[in-house]
């Protein structure tokens, strides 16, 4: 291991995905299908591409599903390993109990990555700048893309973190940075977490912050949260670039429409229906003669036969995971 390099990384999929609703009842927010697989399997490969050998993921919300997510994440040479949480214990108490349970090593930093985001960052000067400083969290920055929407980060002249601010207009003289999720957290702050229920910002972020040990680097790269139903929507049809992809496990009647759609697994398409970019999704099914307009459709619902749907979010728990 090199003295800018991280042999462990976390990831952070065990929350309920509230803003998800009514896709995440179904499954959970990371897990969710994209055509290149699921959510979470964007921050495995930035983890294994860090050269990490062991990524743990915790899970909490539909435990079985997001770990069999994980699971056909196919990477090289690292060790992944799942973290079921028992209750649901925050970003630092995730990280305070996969160290209990020896999950993380013994020395060095940790890597953490939010398991709900597209993103393909070049973090290697992310590792220099925290091996190289006295910073007991670094955090991966990108120029802001919409104050307005998500949280400001503030930078000194030296580049630690000063401030971080609710979103909004920035000052007249402000440069806001975005936190795309990614951080390196030292053994230090790692072993100080209690091992009870507890946030980032509150347990790692403040007190790094009040002893001028919160540092950021900013890093170059793609990240867009997958955080409500129509950014999964819009992610999907990103990716399909107007191309229909069908999952092995898809039931798919040859008379059947389908134009920049994707349809995942175990999905069931009757007899002479009509999909038109959109997603079904796990377990849905769309009946005979229906037509399925740039909506979602997920685990236990269907479109009823000759139903129009357009423009709709469906999604219902199915009793698998």
């Amino acid at each position: 291991m090199t003295d800018a390099s991280f042999s462990v990384a976390m990831i952070l999929a065990a929350g309920r995905g509230e803003r998800m609703r009514p896709l995440s009842l179904a499954v959970p927010k990371p897990a969710l299908d994209l055509p290149d697989g699921p959510v979470v399997a964007s921050a495995m490969r930035l983890a294994a591409t860090a050269g990490v050998e062991r990524i743990v993921v915790n899970t909490w919300h539909l435990s079985q599903r997001m770990a069999r997510a994980v699971s056909e994440v196919e990477l090289d040479r690292v060790e992944v390993v799942v973290s079921a949480e028992n209750r649901l214990m925050g970003t630092a108490g995730g990280l305070a109990l996969a160290r209990h349970r020896g999950l993380l090593g013994d020395d060095g930093p940790v890597l953490v990555f939010n398991g709900d985001a597209v993103l393909n960052l070049d973090i290697a000067a992310l590792g220099k700048r925290h091996h190289e400083t006295a910073a007991t969290v670094t955090l991966a920055l990108l120029p802001h893309l919409d104050p307005n929407r998500w949280s400001r980060v503030l930078l000194d002249s030296v580049g630690r973190v000063e401030a971080i601010r609710a979103p909004g207009r920035p000052d007249a003289l402000e440069v806001p940075f975005l936190y795309p999720g990614v951080m390196a957290l030292s053994r230090e702050a790692l072993d100080a977490l209690p091992v009870e229920p507890g946030q980032a910002p509150q347990l790692i972020w403040g007190p790094a912050q009040k002893t001028g040990q919160l540092a950021g680097e900013v890093v170059s790269g793609y990240w867009r949260e997958i955080g409500t139903p129509s950014s999964y929507f819009e992610m999907v049809v990103q990716k399909l670039a107007g191309r229909t992809m069908i999952h092995s496990t898809a039931s798919v009647d040859p008379s059947a429409s389908l134009t920049g759609s994707f349809v995942s697994r175990h999905a069931v398409i009757e007899a002479k229906t009509v999909v038109e970019e959109s997603v079904v999704g796990e377990g849905a099914t769309v009946r005979k003669g229906a037509r399925v307009v740039r909506s979602v459709l997920l685990g236990a619902v269907e479109a009823v036969p000759g139903e129009l749907l357009e423009d709709e979010i469906r999604a219902r728990p199915t009793n698998a995971g």
